[in-house]
């Protein structure tokens, strides 16, 4: 049993058992259980009410951040549905969910993750958002009717509940801190966690080559005169003028497609060169300048040894208006990409081979948790009841518009996740 699988079932067999165990305090609807308590409850109002300015400034940034989540997430969602109907996009969204897997895998809508992962994230993801609820009530000196903890089968979670009476009939202003609170906190702590991944990666690791995709365009199959295997196993197609080339791979992803993406014939492709380029002729390359500074040092028609995380290859260098060309290019990363997870743009390598597996970790970790934070905190202010984001939008409008949203939003998540189960 890998670790992966026995986290899972230690998982399952510890939320049973507390399930069993607590039985008798926990009060069952249906799939749902919950555990409702009043212990910290003081704790919460002291803390919100001593101070109480600091809370009030923090929430009701949180509204003016939280009805941007609002309306960017459902602009993205809207863009992304209009994509997948159209067959230009993947669904947006998926189910976190343990599971009994050594990797993180996405199938069917689902976003399997190891139970030890999902463990480890959660309380990231619980309670900053729940605590933060329950905070704005305090500073708000509106009531906290009890919190506690709550199962969904056996995928636990957590909640404040409030006096929903008194609630309703707070202003506009303390109903929107209350509803923002959980979703601005979750941005908060995802945010602060891209700053930690940016500080481990700047003290404890170092640039580690660079990455690079390969010239290609469409060829119509019915221009190609002759087709042969290289020895290297790529596969060499001939058109009347022009030499394209494809991997094994490539060519049976595109099997029956009379329009099929291939490389063109230059040294980089023809040598089926893969992995992060590290070094170019004993030059270290890091960056795209770095590479062009590399390969000013050499003239077309001669051999280079490039080193790479894959292997050593050894290409001989084409003519580009007279200077040495490999045949790579290199894609300008996402913005958000490289600001939220830099190590997702370019490879990076620990600097200390004893402590690679537990910084390894801890990046890999940061990264989960920071995906989960911002992902959830988008889900949860779509305009949608009972989201926090449905709230938000009956609190703003009325009651009608907020029902018309939910619909019009179910109905984007519905296809979402039926493409997604369907595919």
């Amino acid at each position: 049993m890998d670790v992966g699988t026995a986290s899972f079932v230690i998982f399952i067999a510890f939320m049973l058992a507390v399930l069993y165990l607590k039985r008798k305090e926990i009060e069952f609807q249906g799939v749902l259980a919950l555990y409702k308590t009043t212990k910290l409850r003081s704790s919460i109002y002291k803390i919100g009410k001593d101070h109480k300015t600091f809370w009030k400034a923090y929430f009701s940034l949180g509204i003016l951040v939280g009805v941007l989540i609002m309306i960017l997430g459902l602009a993205y969602i809207s863009g992304t549905t209009i994509d997948l109907i159209s067959g230009k996009s993947t669904p947006a969204f998926g189910l976190v969910i343990p599971y009994p897997t050594s990797e993180i895998s996405y199938e069917s809508g689902l976003l399997k993750v190891p139970a030890w992962l999902w463990v480890l994230a959660i309380p990231f993801l619980l309670i900053p958002h729940e605590l933060s609820h329950g905070l704005a009530l305090a500073a708000n000196k509106l009531k906290i009717k009890s919190l506690g903890l709550i199962s969904l089968l056996i995928i636990p979670g957590a909640f404040v509940e409030p006096d929903e009476e008194e609630l309703k009939k707070a202003g506009k202003k303390e109903k929107l801190q209350v509803y923002c609170a959980g979703s601005f906190s979750n941005l908060v702590v995802g945010l602060v966690l891209v700053l930690f991944t940016h500080m481990l990666l700047a003290g404890f690791y170092a640039p580690a080559g660079i990455t690079y995709s390969l010239p290609w365009t469409m060829l119509n199959t019915s221009e190609v005169v002759s087709n042969q295997t290289l020895e290297n196993g790529l596969v060499e197609l001939r058109t009347q003028n022009e030499i394209y080339l494809l991997t094994p791979a490539l060519l049976s992803a595109q099997e029956n497609e009379t329009l099929i993406a291939a490389y063109e014939d230059l040294p980089a492709a023809r040598n089926n060169l893969s992995g992060v380029i590290k070094s170019i002729g004993g030059f270290e390359t890091n960056n795209p300048e770095e590479v062009r500074q590399a390969l000013s040092t050499f003239s077309p028609g001669e051999t280079v040894e490039i080193v790479t995380s894959s292997g050593t290859y050894t290409p001989t260098l084409a003519d580009r208006n007279g200077t040495a060309y490999l045949g790579i290019q290199f894609n300008k990363p996402n913005t958000m990409v490289a600001l939220i997870a830099p190590q997702n743009v370019r490879p990076y390598e620990a600097k200390s081979e004893v402590a690679k597996p537990v910084l390894d970790f801890l990046l890999s970790l940061t990264n989960f948790i920071i995906a989960v934070c911002i992902g959830v905190a988008i889900f949860n202010m779509l305009p949608m009841k009972p989201l926090d984001g449905g709230l938000v939008l009956e609190a703003i409008t009325n009651s009608s518009i907020a029902k018309a949203s939910t619909l019009l939003v179910l109905g984007l998540l519905l296809i979402n996740f039926g493409a997604a189960i369907f595919a």
